[in-house]
């Protein structure tokens, strides 16, 4: 029996991609990573993370991972949700798997999961597998956990690299963020446009472009 765990990282920063990353497992594995003691990525630091991602790709029989970047993210935001992108991008990223899961876990995006459920029978047919859809799966299910820990060590590595290239701190990259939120005011009075990494159909970054567009024209006033 193949158990698919689904979760993401990066869902509401300003900054990046989002990270959607799927561990497959054998009865055997899930044993394995339940031993390991896997847990939500949340309740891990960052080192802890980084060791138990390399266990879980030797554990795992598949690991697959699709980023959602910034860009794509806000072009396909002009004509959907965040949840429904997230449903497409998971039914994408079941479709990858060359073993076919006999049960998928999902950690539930949606404030019910039967919305999120009804979301994915769009793209995929879900009654092809045992489908859990839940809140908090990341913290009950061990393989879901695997899944969240591979995505926010994606997530982090993105961050750090985005960093590097332009030489700014991001922190996290979420709206309360003050660093990050400082690093792109400071483009925008640079550039007079937003950097290519933020999302710009985010309120905050609407809210900085509208801030400092305000305080040039009052420059001329």
């Amino acid at each position: 029996m193949f158990i698919l765990g689904i979760d993401e990282a990066g869902r509401g920063p300003v900054i990046g991609s989002m990270m959607i990353a799927g561990v497959l497992v054998d009865e055997k594995g899930l044993e394995e990573l339940t031993s390991l003691g896997v847990k939500d990525s949340k309740e891990l630091t960052k080192k802890t993370r980084e060791r138990l991602a390399k266990n879980i790709e030797l554990i795992a029989r598949e690991v697959r991972l699709i980023e959602v970047t910034a860009n794509q993210i806000d072009t396909m935001r002009k004509v959907m949700s965040l949840n429904e992108i997230e449903a497409r991008k998971i039914a994408e990223l079941i479709e990858k798997f060359e073993n076919k899961p006999d049960k998928v876990i999902i950690d539930c995006p949606d404030p019910e999961p039967e919305l999120f459920r009804n979301r994915l029978r769009k793209y995929i047919d879900v009654d092809e597998y045992e489908l859990i859809v839940e809140h908090k799966a990341d913290a009950n299910y061990p393989v879901v956990s695997a899944a969240s820990i591979i995505a926010k060590v994606a997530r982090d590595a993105h961050v750090e690299e985005i960093a590097k290239k332009y030489g700014i701190n991001l922190e996290t990259g979420y709206p309360h963020d003050r660093e990050a939120i400082k690093a792109i005011e400071k483009f925008f009075e640079k550039d007079g446009k937003l950097p290519p990494f933020v999302r710009k159909s985010w309120d905050t970054a609407k809210r900085i472009v509208e801030k400092k567009t305000q305080r040039k024209l009052s420059d001329f006033e």
